[in-house]
């Protein structure tokens, strides 16, 4: 399986529920329409203390192809474009604001 986790920072001008609605119902639905895709999930996070050092991160995204070929695949379709595209209005396109990063190892210590 290869697997992503994706660290996203809404853009500071746009209400929390705006940019979960827009996860939830505009650009997540893009990703659960790919046969590519075989998990794709929304964790919305709150935090709990802030030194104020970094910006809150607003939600985290586990999503997983069977290979990284079929994750090329799903990435170069026009209806990922339109989903870049209309990501702009909602999330930072900056390492800051969205940053996708590959699982290396899972260990469950709970089932």
């Amino acid at each position: 399986m290869y697997e992503l986790m994706t660290v996203i920072r809404k853009r500071p001008d746009i209400p929390t529920a705006a940019f979960r609605d827009f996860m939830e119902n505009r650009y997540g639905t893009v990703y659960a329409a790919m046969p590519e895709v075989r998990r794709y999930v929304h964790f919305y996070l709150d935090d709990l203390v802030s030194d104020g050092a970094e910006e809150p991160i607003d939600a985290i995204v586990n999503i997983a192809f069977e290979s990284r070929e079929t994750m090329q695949t799903a990435l170069a379709t026009d209806a990922y474009r339109e989903a870049v595209k209309s990501r702009s209005a909602y999330i930072r396109e900056s390492s800051r604001g969205i940053h996708p990063a590959l699982v290396a190892k899972t260990v469950r210590l709970v089932p």
